[in-house]
């Protein structure tokens, strides 16, 4: 896994099996004001509902952010029962393979050319079955290769248009701590894998809590859930619009002007240019 730059991460309450943790968790390294991030990844605003009936009335101070999560719990819940469920049905209806043995003869045969003869046949159907099941097992691991491809090359992506600051220190731990299985159902499972193994990578609580479970199904729904708890935040107030002087050519509000670039657009495809040199003739005499 490629995992690059510099954030606070702030994990709230958050759903662990039986208790509800808080916690947050800032950079190790104190830097200059103007090399802080100015965003804020947190994981949490989540409450456990171990405790809750699935068909409650929240109580009117409950507030908003607590429903919708209770709400996006049951059905990770739900989802992971359904799948559970599913892979136990497809575990019992695994085929095994044909085993091919070997080529008859006529002395395997008892010298019995009739019997010689149906154990031929019986050798070319299996092997046509070996051959077929080899050809499938071949192209499945094509497939999930490409597919990982595809997963790994969204991530790349994805940690290049995030740009933290420092997002390789975190992708490191996270590779250090996790197994490749967990890399990979991070990479192939997450809507946003970057941000997710970012987040991870600046809270080692969690990172280690997670690192420590070895069923792929349970990680995989843990995951969701903590995936689900993400939130980035931009903890810089948006700077006020720049008003560019265009000098001999008047005022222009914003960073270009639209009449001009319009005018541009005509004369490059009548090669007219009179309408330019009239526009910036009139801006000029205003200024005056």
């Amino acid at each position: 896994m490629d995992i690059d730059e510099d954030l606070v991460i702030e994990e709230e309450e958050e759903i662990v099996e039986d208790s509800d943790v808080s916690e947050e968790v800032e950079p190790e390294n104190d830097q200059d004001e103007d090399e802080d991030e100015d965003r804020v990844v947190t994981i949490g605003d989540s409450v456990s509902e171990d405790d809750e009936p699935e068909e409650t009335e929240d109580k009117p101070e409950t507030p908003g952010w607590v429903k919708k999560v209770r709400k996006v719990n049951r059905k990770l819940e739900g989802e992971n029962k359904r799948l559970k469920r599913e892979l136990e049905e497809r575990s019992a209806e695994v085929v095994k393979p044909v085993e091919l043995g070997e080529k008859p003869t006529l002395k395997s045969s008892g010298y019995d050319e009739d019997a010689y003869d149906a154990a031929v046949i019986a050798y070319h159907e299996r092997k046509k079955k070996v051959e077929e099941q080899a050809s499938r097992r071949t192209a499945e691991v094509e497939a999930q290769n490409k597919a990982y491809k595809t997963r790994q090359e969204k991530y790349v992506n994805l940690k290049q248009e995030h740009n933290f600051k420092d997002f390789l220190d975190a992708e490191t731990l996270v590779s250090d701590t996790f197994s490749q299985v967990q890399q990979g159902i991070i990479v192939q499972g997450a809507d946003d894998s970057a941000l997710l193994v970012y987040a991870l990578g600046k809270n080692p609580k969690k990172l280690e809590e997670l690192s420590k479970i070895t069923d792929p199904v349970e990680f995989a729904f843990k995951i969701a859930k903590l995936e689900s708890q993400l939130k980035v935040t931009d903890r810089r107030a948006p700077k006020p619009e720049k008003r560019v002087s265009s000098g001999k050519s008047g005022g222009i509000s914003g960073s270009a002007d639209k009449t001009l670039e319009r005018l541009r657009d005509e004369a490059a495809k009548t090669n007219d240019y009179t309408k330019i040199a009239a526009y910036k003739k009139k801006l000029h005499t205003k200024d005056k």
